[in-house]
Parts: C-alpha cells; sequence; structure tokens
C-alpha cells in the first residue's frame, strides 16, 4: 500500500514537472515558433489575437502557469499539502465567524431602522435623475463598450471603458432593456449601497450617531446623487473604497483570513473598474502601516507578522487585478492601459498650477449645489475632526493623514492631471469626517432631562424629519420627470419621421454620443450616420447653438468630402431646443 502511494505521488510530481518545464519551455520559444503552434490550435489555422506586440503577455502567463505547475510539484514531493489544508480550514472558520457576528442585538434595532429609512431617502433622492437625459460620456461608453460583452472585457482603446462597470451595464441592459435608468442602474445601485457602506466604516472608525450622520450625509450629498446617476464606474469606486477600508479596521483588530481576502478582492474589482481605485488602495495600506507602527500588533503575535498578512494582501490585490485585465493586456496592449494621454505627466514648471486649478475645480463641483449653510457647517465639522481626533477616533492614525502622505507622493511620481471626478471617492470620506466632527462631538453631550440621550440624537431627528419633507415633496414629481425627453432624443425621434432610405445624419460632439445612444434605443440602424465609405442622396445635420456650432463647422467636423454636398441648398426643417436639423442634397 505505502509502495503504491509512493508510486502515485511520483507520478504526479511528474506530471507536474513535466507541465511545469513545458511552460518554461514555451517562454524560450521565439515569435515565429510560438505563431506556428497557436495557430494549428485553430480549425482556420490563425490565432488572430496573437500578435507580435502582445506575445510578451502571453510568455507573462506562461511564466506564471510554470512556476505554478512547479509549485505545486514540489508541494506534492515534500508531502505538503496538509499546509495548503491548514489554510483553507483556518480560511473556513474565519469565514464562518465573520458571517456569526453579523447577528443583530436589541441594541443595534433602532440603528438599524435609521440605516433602512436612510436607504430609502438616498433611493428617492436618486431617483429623480435616473431617467434624464444621457451626457455625452456615459452614453459613448455604453454606446462603445456595454453592448459587447467581449468588448466590454477586451477593449480598452479608451479610459471611458470602465470595465466592470461596463460589464455590469451589459447585463442590466440584457435583462431590462436599454432605457437610460437601466443604463445607470449599476451606478446607481452603488450609489444606494453607499449609505450602508458609510454607516459600517463611520461606525468602525468613530461611533454610531457619526455613522448615521455620515450615512445621511452620503443618501442627500448632490454631487454623489448626481454621480449616481451617471452611468461610469464611480460610485462603483467610492463603494470598493469604503468596504476596504471598513475591512480594514477589521482586520487591525482581529486576524481573520477572509477580511484580509475581502481587502484583496475589493481593491482588484475597484481597480478592475477604473485604474484610479490606486488612490484609496494606497491610503488603505499606508494607514494600515502606521497604525501597525504606532498601535502595536494587536492580535498578532508580532509587527512582522501583521505584515506579512499586510504584504499577502497587497500581493494578492495585485495578481487579482493582473488576472482581471488579462484580456485587456491581450487584445488592446500594455501602453493603452499605462500610458493613455489621459495619464501623461504634467510638466515640473506647470505642476503647482495644474494642481492648484484641479482643487479649485473640486471644489467648485462639489460645493455649487449645497447650500453655503451647510458647505461652512461640513468645513466645521471636517476640522473639528481632525482637532480633537484622538477624543472621539477609535485608531490613533488618522485616516486624513494616510491620504496626505499617498496622494503627495502619487502626484510627486506620476504628476498626473487627474480630473474632478478622479476624487469623487473622497466624496464619502469627507462626510465621513465632517459628521466626525459634529455628531462625533454631540454625541458625547448627554442631555440630562432626556435619560442621558446624547445630542447627537435630537440633530439626527430634526435632519431625518427634513429628509422625508423633502422626499414626499419630490415622490409626486417623479412620473413628471421620468416622462421628459431631452433635446437629443427629440432631435431622434424627429429625424425618424422624416429619414429616407438614402439619407446619412451629422452630428458632431458632445451631442454625438447621446443621438447615437437614443438611435439605438428607439431602433435607428448606426448606418445612417456618416462614415467615408457610405452613398447618400441627402444628409440631415444636426447643429447645436448652445456649443456655438454652426452649419459650415460641423460639416467640415464631422461631414462628408465637401464636394458631395450642395450646401446653397441647404434648408432648416426643424428645431428642437437649441438643436437645428438641416437637410443639405448631394451635390
Amino acid at each position: 500500500m505505502r509502495s503504491r502511494t509512493n508510486f502515485l505521488t511520483w507520478l504526479i510530481t511528474g506530471i507536474f514537472i513535466a507541465s511545469g518545464f513545458f511552460m518554461v519551455y514555451l517562454v524560450l520559444l521565439p515569435y515565429p515558433s510560438l505563431r506556428v503552434l497557436f495557430d494549428s490550435l485553430k480549425p482556420n489555422h490563425n490565432f488572430s489575437s496573437f500578435k507580435s506586440w502582445n506575445v510578451g503577455i502571453f510568455k507573462m502567463l506562461f511564466s506564471a502557469g510554470g512556476l505554478f505547475f512547479l509549485g505545486l510539484a514540489a508541494l506534492t514531493a515534500l508531502r505538503r499539502w496538509n499546509l495548503i489544508s491548514r489554510i483553507w480550514k483556518r480560511f473556513w472558520l474565519d469565514t464562518r465567524r465573520s458571517f456569526s457576528l453579523l447577528r443583530l442585538q436589541k441594541r443595534d434595532l433602532g440603528f438599524l431602522a435609521g440605516v433602512l429609512a436612510l436607504i430609502f431617502l438616498a433611493v428617492v433622492f436618486r431617483m429623480e435623475r435616473a431617467n434624464s437625459p444621457m451626457a455625452h460620456d456615459e452614453a459613448y461608453t455604453y454606446v462603445t463598450f456595454s453592448r459587447s460583452l467581449f468588448t466590454a472585457m477586451t477593449d480598452y482603446s479608451k479610459p471611458n471603458n470602465h470595465i466592470l462597470h461596463s460589464i455590469l451595464v451589459y447585463f442590466s441592459t440584457m435583462i431590462f432593456g436599454k432605457g437610460a435608468w437601466v443604463v445607470r442602474l449599476p451606478a446607481f445601485l452603488a450609489g444606494v449601497v453607499l449609505v450602508p457602506a458609510s454607516y459600517w466604516l463611520a461606525s468602525r472608525f468613530y461611533d454610531r450617531w457619526t455613522a448615521l450622520g455620515t450615512a445621511f450625509l452620503v443618501a442627500w450629498f448632490p454631487p454623489l446623487v448626481a454621480y449616481s446617476n451617471d452611468a461610469r464606474g464611480y460610485t462603483m469606486v467610492a463603494l470598493f473604497t469604503l468596504l476596504t477600508l471598513a475591512l480594514g479596521d477589521h482586520v487591525r483588530k482581529d486576524k481573520n483570513l477572509f477580511y484580509w481576502a475581502l481587502i484583496s478582492l475589493f481593491s482588484a474589482l475597484g481597480l478592475y473598474t477604473i485604474p484610479t481605485m490606486l488612490y484609496p488602495f494606497g491610503v488603505l495600506f499606508v494607514w494600515l502601516f502606521l497604525e501597525n507602527q504606532v498601535s502595536g500588533p494587536g492580535p498578532y503575535r508580532t509587527k512582522k507578522e501583521f505584515l506579512m498578512y499586510w504584504l499577502a494582501a497587497g500581493l494578492g490585490a495585485a495578481v487579482l487585478t493582473a488576472l482581471f485585465y488579462t484580456p485587456i493586456l491581450i487584445y488592446t496592449g500594455a501602453e493603452k492601459l499605462f500610458a493613455n494621454d489621459m495619464l501623461a505627466p504634467v510638466p515640473w514648471k506647470d505642476l503647482l498650477v495644474t494642481v492648484s486649478a484641479r482643487i479649485q475645480g473640486t471644489w467648485v463641483e462639489w460645493t455649487t449645489q449645497v447650500p453655503i449653510a451647510v458647505v461652512i457647517f461640513l468645513e466645521i465639522g471636517w476640522v473639528l475632526s481632525l482637532v480633537f481626533h484622538f477624543k472621539i477616533a477609535q485608531a490613533r492614525i488618522p485616516l486624513q493623514l494616510a491620504a496626505l502622505l499617498w496622494f503627495s507622493a502619487i502626484e510627486f511620481i506620476q504628476r498626473a492631471n487627474a480630473e474632478q471626478r478622479v476624487w469623487s471617492f473622497l466624496m464619502p470620506l469627507v462626510l465621513l469626517w465632517a459628521a466626525a466632527g459634529t455628531f462625533g462631538l454631540l454625541q458625547k453631550v448627554r442631555l440630562k432631562f432626556s435619560l442621558g440621550i446624547p445630542l447627537a440624537a435630537p440633530l439626527f431627528g430634526l435632519i431625518l424629519i427634513y429628509g422625508f419633507w423633502h422626499a414626499s415633496w419630490l415622490l409626486p414629481q417623479l412620473p413628471t420627470l421620468w416622462a421628459a425627453r431631452g433635446k437629443q432624443e427629440v432631435a431622434v425621434l424627429f429625424i425618424q419621421s422624416q429619414l429616407q432610405q438614402d439619407d446619412m445624419i451629422v452630428v458632431s460632439s458632445p451631442d454625438d454620443a447621446p443621438v447615437w445612444y437614443y438611435s439605438d434605443l428607439h431602433g435607428l440602424p448606426i448606418t445612417y450616420f456618416n462614415n467615408k465609405n457610405m452613398s447618400f442622396k441627402r444628409a440631415l445635420v444636426l447643429v447645436d447653438t448652445q456649443w456655438q456650432q454652426t452649419l459650415p463647422w460641423v460639416l467640415e467636423d464631422r461631414g462628408p468630402d465637401p464636394g458631395q454636398l450642395n450646401t446653397a441648398s441647404a434648408q432648416l426643417i426643424g428645431k428642437i431646443g437649441t438643436i437645428q436639423v438641416f437637410e443639405v442634397p448631394h451635390e
């Protein structure tokens, strides 16, 4: 029996070794030899996705595969599979223990009711704009990337493709149709889930009254409501930011493999949505490192043991992210991912001016729709959260410090001209810090005539009453708001009523993407839009005076060869808001 076991052990070891060395052999082969091998695997003898410019990606995968198989060979030969078994058993026990902690205590019911009420308000506040006219960027992202699952997963020709979000939009539109609210559904749901996620994070870092105040601000804050109705991945990145930070507070107090694994997974999913998840990812790991150095190892035997978990989680996130991006690297290439125009470094001489302009732009975006009294309230709360950090926070190192250190390092290294929306993930955190400086201090003040209820309770009661009053005013208006159509959709319906078989449609930015989206929604074939090879008898040209467009400008920008058009005979046949529709016959 023993000899049979030894034979099987060495047989499996041999298979793993052979597989590993075969992978190494593939790494050493030149591109022409690999091309012949890959082509032989396809029935048509053409492995089209294997190119000379992406052979390095395939060789990296072969290298990883070779290391994997050789590692399995070592584990089998040394009979150390019990190590994997122990790790899995520990992970499973930690998972069960984590879910057991979700059981509610009686004292939690009142706060749970508050969170549920705030989730309801968040849904109502966001429904106001859920079916509003599609903006350019969200329409472009849907039309270009989200109508095909393969395109969403493999095409990063432009950073508009927030990959995980595009994949979710593909499935939502496949299930519920192509309406604007459906395209926005993933961003909408992520924006709503920000409310309980912010409560969880605030309750970990501060207290439950601060958590309720934070959750209300996240539910109500107008810029966050707007991002929740922008069919892009920004609210998803904000959500993954809150989840990873809350889990980070867990792992510093509880040596839990399940929580560490979730940090790796959520970080990778955030990076798979938008690479700018690197900002909050770095904040978390800088904060964990500093907190470990200052507060000690906690449940870990030593600070070094904590750092081993810390390093493993970071590497796990990196490996998962690399796996997620493998189709992009194969079909689009690394250059578009790492060296797109949006990441071009700002010259040193322009850096301070650029950063100052971006900070000012971000401030304007965050405060324009917010009453000045609320802005002042938030500013005071934010300052107080720093001044009284050691009195109200449960961690010794402020997250603000970790954020400042990490952002400064990234800006110094990368010098990227980051637009305002890149920093949208910070909105819930800024609101958390503002709530900490107000609710966190007021919860320490007890009302003696009311059984010791903290002063934060009546403050939360007042803003909750305001929230329900605003929701009751908004709800009856929702049918009218959802039925309203924007100028691009009305223009598409008008053109559809005028369209003839040999027509061409010409439209320029920023109306082009919304017009393409509404054309797809209403069944207007994309073949009618101008391309260089199409033949036509008449061009229908959309000119938007809101953007100072003129007929000659649009034709020069997007029209066919000028010699094909009789512009002298152009006629205005329709006007929808600021959009003029011209009929221009073929020359």
